[in-house]
């Protein structure tokens, strides 16, 4: 529902600053602006995708950060394709690579507190054999399968 509100407001600022810069320079030259940052944006991603690479195998960063680093990308391709100058503008934005930087290290902070979270809270929950926690107030447990704690070990030889 939060993507949803911000999608329409996006949508309805874009709508409004596309039609006042029409109103103050005209449609065509409007509309090449558009295409234009497009365009540079697209150009600006081949590079900035490249220098993402390079770096990781150079500075044999973390794959995480290059993994990181190329959503973010994928995410300002996106924005920068999308008509309208405030995507571009938080398209830009995302190119620069000091701000690329800050901004995976934020969102690295941010998982790695989400999952902390997570694993604090489901580290101690018991687990029955539907996969189901059985403290789960949402899902019951289900106590038809009979749970066996039995461990099976062996060694196969393929003989072709």
């Amino acid at each position: 529902m939060r993507l949803f509100l911000l999608m329409l407001v996006v949508t309805a600022i874009e709508v409004v600053l596309i039609a006042k810069v029409g109103n103050q320079i005209g449609f065509f030259n409007t509309f090449l602006i558009i295409v234009f940052t497009a365009m540079l944006g697209s150009w600006q991603l081949k590079k900035q995708w490249r220098f993402v690479i390079q770096k990781q195998q150079i500075q044999r960063t973390a794959p995480s950060d290059t993994l990181i680093a190329g959503i973010v990308l994928l995410i300002c391709a996106v924005l920068l394709i999308t008509p309208g100058f405030l995507t571009d503008i938080v398209g830009f934005l995302g190119l620069i690579p000091a701000l690329r930087e800050r901004l995976i290290g934020f969102i690295k902070r941010h998982v790695n507190l989400q999952a902390t979270h997570f694993f604090s809270h489901t580290a101690h929950a018991e687990i029955d054999d539907t996969g189901w926690g059985k403290s789960n107030p949402h899902q019951p447990h289900r106590g038809d399968r009979q749970q066996s704690n039995d461990i099976l070990e062996g060694e196969y030889e393929r003989k072709d």
